[in-house]
Parts: C-alpha cells; sequence; structure tokens
C-alpha cells in the first residue's frame, strides 16, 4: 500500500470516527429530549389535576356549577377569580396553580388540597432531614433543590434551623423515654466532635447496649467531659432511672472516670478492656524499632483460644519486654478486664473485645458533622448527631448468633466461649 492510500485509509478511519461520536452526541440528545419531554407532559398532567381539584373544591363549597342560579336558597358566596399565581413544588418538579377565590363567604372557604400560602408538597418537605443529613449544609440547599425540583425551589435558611429545633426537641423526648431491663452488653466511649467557626472540640458520652435479641441500639448520648468520673455515675445513673437493672459486660478503652462510675453504679457487671486501644497504648510505650515485632506478640494474646493460653503469652510478652516497665505494668495491671470476653458466647467475641461497635459509625458521622459548616451551637449539633445515629441505626446488623444473648441475659455460665452446663 503505498503512502497515499495509508493516509486516505487513515483520513477515512478518522471521518468513521467523527461520524460515530456525532451519532452516540444525538442520540444521547435525543434521549434527554425525549425524557424532559416525558417530565414536561407529567407535570402539565399534575397542573391541570390540581387546578381541576382546586375548582372542583370552590363548587363544592358554594353547591353550584358556574352561572347556576341559586333560585331562593341562600348563597354561601361569589365566585371572585383567581388568586396570584403560585409555583408549588412536588417530588417531580414545580407547577404553577391559581388558587380560586370566594367572596362574602364569611372567611369559611379553605381548600382542603392546598392550604394557604403551601408552597411544597409533604412529600418534599420529608426528604429535606435526609438531604442535611447526607451532607447538604444550609447554604447548599438552593443549588441542590433547583437540580432535584427546578429554579425557584429555594428553601430558606431559616427552615432549616426550624428543622434543626424539631430535631432537638425530638432528641430531648428520645433521651427520657424507658428503656429494657437487662442488657447482655453495653459498650461505652466518649467521642470527640468539631463544631463552629474555631472547631472546638464537643465531647460526647456515648453508651450503646445489645438487649436480648441481639440488636444494638443508641441506649446514651450526651454532651460532658469525657474523663468526668462524675458525668459517667450520672449517665448510668440516668440508665437504671429510665429502667435498666442488669448488665452482663461493660467494653470501653481506658476511661478512668467511666471504670469508676461502673463499679459505684452497676458493681456487678464484668468488664472488657478494648483491645485496640489498649494495643495503640502499649506500641506507643516502645520504640518504633520494637513496635513490629511487640504488635505480632499482641495478636497472638489477642486471638488465644483459652483465657489460660492468654495468660500465658501475656506473661511470655511480659517476659521478653521487661525492659520496658511501664509496657509490662499496663499489661498486667489490665489483664483481667482483657480477658473478660472468655466469659462470653465464643460467637460474640469479634463484638465484645473492642469499642468498635461504637467507633465505626461515628466515623461517618463525624465525616458527615464537618461538612455542616455553618453548625455553630453545641445544641444543634447534638441534634444533627441524634439524627444521624439513629438514620444509621436502621442499618446495624445484630450480633452474630442472636439466639445466644437472650441466654447471656438469662445468666447461662459460659467458660472459655463454651457454655457450662448445670450439674
Amino acid at each position: 500500500m503505498s503512502d497515499y492510500q495509508k493516509e486516505q485509509e487513515a483520513a477515512r478511519r478518522r471521518q468513521e470516527r467523527r461520524e460515530k461520536r456525532a451519532e452516540r452526541r444525538r442520540r444521547r440528545m435525543m434521549k434527554q429530549e425525549a425524557a424532559s419531554l416525558l417530565d414536561k407532559m407529567a407535570l402539565a398532567g399534575a397542573r391541570e389535576k390540581i387546578q381541576d381539584t382546586l375548582e372542583a373544591e370552590r363548587d363544592e363549597f358554594l353547591e353550584r356549577e358556574p352561572y347556576a342560579r341559586a333560585g331562593k336558597a341562600q348563597l354561601r358566596g361569589y365566585r371572585n377569580g383567581y388568586a396570584q399565581p403560585r409555583q408549588v413544588h412536588l417530588s417531580g418538579g414545580s407547577v404553577e396553580v391559581e388558587m380560586p377565590r370566594v367572596r362574602e363567604d364569611g372567611g369559611g372557604f379553605r381548600s382542603g388540597l392546598l392550604a394557604p400560602y403551601q408552597r411544597t408538597s409533604p412529600k418534599v418537605l420529608e426528604t429535606l432531614p435526609q438531604l442535611y443529613l447526607y451532607g447538604i449544609s444550609t447554604g447548599d440547599f438552593e443549588a441542590a433543590l433547583e437540580c432535584l425540583l427546578g429554579v425557584g425551589a429555594a428553601l430558606s435558611p431559616a427552615t432549616i434551623a426550624r428543622l434543626k429545633e424539631k430535631w432537638a426537641e425530638e432528641y430531648e423526648a428520645w433521651r427520657k423515654r424507658p428503656l429494657a431491663t437487662h442488657y447482655a452488653y453495653i459498650w461505652a466511649d466518649g467521642i470527640y466532635i468539631k463544631v463552629g467557626r474555631n472547631k472546638e472540640k464537643l465531647a460526647l458520652l456515648v453508651v450503646m447496649g445489645a438487649d436480648e435479641d441481639g440488636r444494638k441500639q443508641l441506649l446514651t448520648l450526651i454532651a460532658g467531659q469525657r474523663e468526668s468520673d462524675e458525668q459517667w455515675l450520672e449517665v448510668l445513673h440516668d440508665l437504671k432511672e429510665r429502667g435498666v437493672k442488669w448488665i452482663g459486660l461493660a467494653v470501653a478503652d481506658g476511661i478512668a472516670g467511666f471504670w469508676s462510675a461502673l463499679g459505684q453504679a452497676f458493681p456487678a457487671t464484668k468488664r472488657q478492656r478494648c483491645w485496640v486501644h489498649m494495643i495503640r497504648n502499649v506500641l506507643g510505650k516502645l520504640p518504633k524499632s520494637k513496635q513490629t515485632q511487640a504488635h505480632q506478640g499482641l495478636k497472638r494474646i489477642y486471638s488465644a483460644a483459652t483465657r489460660a493460653e492468654a495468660a500465658a503469652r501475656i506473661a511470655r510478652f511480659s517476659e521478653n519486654y521487661r525492659a520496658y516497665p511501664s509496657v509490662v505494668k499496663r499489661l498486667r495491671e489490665n489483664q483481667d478486664d482483657l480477658l473478660g470476653y472468655f466469659d462470653f458466647p465464643r460467637e460474640h467475641w469479634r463484638h465484645i473485645k473492642t469499642t468498635n461497635p461504637i467507633e465505626s459509625p461515628f466515623s461517618a458521622v463525624k465525616s458527615r458533622v464537618r461538612r455542616a459548616k455553618r453548625m455553630m451551637q453545641h445544641w444543634s449539633a447534638l441534634g444533627l448527631v441524634f439524627k444521624l445515629m439513629q438514620d444509621q441505626q436502621t442499618r446495624w446488623h445484630r450480633l452474630d448468633a442472636p439466639e445466644l444473648t437472650a441466654g447471656v441475659v438469662a445468666g447461662a455460665k459460659y467458660r472459655n466461649g463454651v457454655q457450662v452446663k448445670a450439674a
């Protein structure tokens, strides 16, 4: 093939590619136009139906058709044209309607379909919490809703402020609700989130519980001081006042205030220190050159099949790192609390060895709170976190082998994760 023929062939292929791209663009435009036409037809139909219904409501109120003679019957009023056209925002877009008016009716005519000054359908209003919860701050609503509902569908910041006030009211009712009497496990933690322009840290005291059906649920969420004995004691006493009588196992990290309060409020509750936090603390006290090997040793303790095996591995680890007395002391002082999970079903161990059931959902909460840039007040932050946690709670999985949780609540005894049969 000559150079000329090659150039011609290359030019032909380029032309084919251009034509294919043009064809693809044409098809996309046709689809968009068809979709746009479909939306326009749907909205036109909706507008016509709404307007017809409003007209029918006026006719029903006046008890006569247009131009019909009333005879000697007492009139309820007279048709008086229409109010100024009003944009009403529906879930599929916005339509313009005219509200029929009635004069000399004594103020009795009211539409059951469209309330006075109503410009947004209840369905759209229901979407506001979800839009906000999924990271759209107050100032972003205008652009977001215009994409969904069309130009002119903006909602004011005042509307969102009222929404947050409503969440605060829901939170107050939620924190006073009665609770179950028995919980197999609870997880407690103090979570910090940043709020306001200056990114001040707000400490939230959080308690999550697993009921006898193995369902995890948020029990307590209050603003407070993470290390305060008094506030943790107040949290636990509040659980008692709301009906909690027994807790099988409490899981937390090294929050001294919580453990002190637990001993006063629920002295019979067994304890489990979070292994993830303990591993971090131990490794933080070692030189970097020792951390990889030490991490492997700690993981071997964590994965031991029996309490005796775990205790032996702790002893071996302590001997290997006796040159670092603070490390050995930390492990030895907390040994019993680190091995508390051996007295509960093996199927639940992955849930109760750490505080991950709290920290995992809160990682998503922190991410969304960071997007709400205008959230300045602590009370509004608390309401938002509460709604986010409620939203997440609907997707929390039950514990593995949830049927065993009822046995734990009933007092079943376990040794090394295996139930001990009664003699």
